[in-house]
Formats: structure tokens, C-alpha cells, sequence
């Protein structure tokens, strides 16, 4: 695992799920590695889990949506590794409530976890890479951002504006040699979707009827996707959207 002059990536939420299979692919390809997780635990199960493999990798506790913690997190990586090539903005959750019962405490919930601490995440970390003039940001959507979520709406719209500020954020950093891609998950088999009420036997039936390919994402999918696109193979795209929905779009 050990490189001379590896690629340093910052993965949020990386606690379990996609977060943790990412860091566990990236990890494995000989990239150096600063995650976080809210749940401290779960971070450092995670740490335990990369570092038995030989993957160097560090990390603290953080809350995404908490934008205080922006620049306390983009600094401690600069601090431990003095660089960071890689931004992987994947820290999310939902709070499901129909359209009729959505509150003011709600939307706030849903828009700053999913999209208002993202963006001043990835505000920080551009900061370096426009100085290193280079750099890689991946921003987690969803599938939910073009086709609607009615258990969870202000999720929804909180994952439409994450494309909005991938595509607004690539055209800017461009020019210094940044990229700027997101990731549309459809249905993971994650813990995530325990809390949206998918694990209902008849609604999980039903959503696997509903893939094309015929079963839910694995973690390991998410990952496969994220590595591809902070990689070389794919140095000529940016300001792009992927989903990864086993050929379903829309929820």
C-alpha cells in the first residue's frame, strides 16, 4: 500500500455504506485517505477496518451539515497530509415526511445535510486545489433529484440542488484544472433506506420489480463508479451527472 507521492482523498459519511466501500476501493488503489463520519463508532470500526488492510488512513468526527465544520475539516486534512487531490462529498440521510406533512424543521434538516453542507465542503477543499491547480470533487445525488420522492420531498430537492451545484461548480473550476462530477445512486442496499421504511417487504418487492437489472446497488457498485471517475480514465470529464441505477432513472 505504500506510495511515495500518493493521492490524498477526504470521503465524508464514511462510516459504513458507500462511504466505507469507497474508501476501502481507494484505499486499496494506494490512495491516502481522511474520513468522517457524526457517528464515532462507526468511524472508527472504519479506521480499524482500512488500517488491517494496510491502507494509510486517518480521520474525525464530523457533521456535514454543520458548515462551521467546513474549513475545520478541509484544514486538518491539509494539516495531516499536506495536500488533498480528492473530495468525495458523500455524507447524507433522509428524513422522510410526505409532501403535506413537510416542516420548516424538515426542509432545514434535509437541505442542510444534503446540499448547504456539501457545498461550503467543497467550497473549502476547491480553495487548495485551485492553489495546487488540480484536484477531483465527487458530489453524492440520487436518483430521487429527477423524478421526485414523495416520501421525502425536501430530500428530493435537496439532491436536484446537489446537480445544479456540481454542474455551476465544474464550469467555475475548470480553468484550474479541477473536476467536478456527481454520482446519482439509485436503490443501495445500505442502511440508508432502514430509515425511508424500503426494508417493508411489499415496497422492497416492489422496487426490485422496478430495476431493470433486477436487484438493489451494493456499496461496492457506488465505489466502482466514484473510482472510475476521480481517475485518469477519466480526466476529460467534468460537470457531468452518472447514475447508477441498475437501468431505473426515476424513483
Amino acid at each position: 500500500m505504500k506510495n511515495s507521492n500518493p493521492r490524498i482523498a477526504t470521503i465524508t459519511g464514511a462510516g459504513r455504506g458507500s462511504g466505507k466501500a469507497t474508501a476501502l476501493k481507494l484505499g486499496r488503489s494506494g490512495t491516502s485517505l481522511y474520513i468522517t463520519d457524526i457517528d464515532s463508532n462507526l468511524l472508527e470500526e472504519s479506521l480499524s477496518d482500512l488500517k488491517s488492510e494496510g491502507i494509510e488512513a486517518t480521520g474525525g468526527v464530523f457533521d456535514s451539515s454543520d458548515i462551521s465544520n467546513a474549513k475545520v475539516l478541509i484544514d486538518s486534512v491539509i494539516e495531516h497530509y499536506g495536500k488533498l487531490d480528492i473530495l468525495i462529498n458523500n455524507a447524507g440521510a433522509s428524513k422522510p415526511n410526505n409532501f403535506p406533512e413537510v416542516s420548516e424543521e424538515n426542509w432545514e434538516w434535509n437541505l442542510n445535510l444534503n446540499l448547504k453542507g456539501p457545498f461550503f465542503i467543497m467550497q473549502e477543499a476547491a480553495k487548495h486545489m485551485i492553489k495546487q491547480e488540480s484536484g477531483c470533487i465527487i458530489n453524492i445525488s440520487s436518483i430521487s433529484s429527477s423524478g421526485g420522492m414523495t416520501s421525502s420531498p425536501s430530500y428530493a430537492i435537496a439532491k436536484s440542488g446537489v446537480v445544479t451545484m456540481t454542474v455551476t461548480a465544474a464550469a467555475y473550476l475548470a480553468e484550474h484544472g479541477i473536476r467536478v462530477n456527481a454520482i446519482s445512486p439509485g436503490i443501495v442496499d445500505t442502511h440508508f433506506h432502514d430509515e425511508v421504511k424500503i426494508k417493508n417487504p411489499s415496497v422492497l418487492e416492489y422496487q426490485i420489480k422496478s430495476i431493470p437489472l433486477g436487484r438493489l446497488a451494493e456499496p461496492e457498485d457506488i465505489a466502482s463508479a466514484i473510482s472510475f471517475l476521480v481517475s485518469e480514465n477519466a480526466s476529460y470529464i467534468t460537470g457531468e451527472v452518472i447514475t447508477v441505477g441498475g437501468g431505473k432513472n426515476r424513483l
